[in-house]
């Protein structure tokens, strides 16, 4: 995981390649939910935490667990290809 990067929240590796979930809204805000995933540096897919977009109001304080945003983050990058 790239600890330079205050965004980085998980990562995980397939088929030998390392994969970086970003999660923009700990610098901003009103992207709460909001994650892109990035291999080498390049962003590859994005998706939202609960599936649609919420008003920044109801969406939850805490992020989901690690696996579930993995979990995620896979479904992201296969939906892509």
């Amino acid at each position: 995981m790239n600890t330079d990067n205050i965004e980085t929240v998980a990562s995980y590796t397939e088929d030998g390649l390392t994969y970086e979930i970003d999660h923009l809204g700990i610098t901003h805000p009103t992207q709460r939910g909001e994650y892109a995933v990035y291999l080498d540096g390049r962003q590859v897919a994005e998706f939202l935490a609960w599936g649609t977009f919420l008003v920044p109001e109801a969406q939850p304080e805490e992020l989901p667990p690690p696996g579930d945003l993995i979990d995620m983050a896979r479904r992201a990058v296969r939906d892509q290809d």
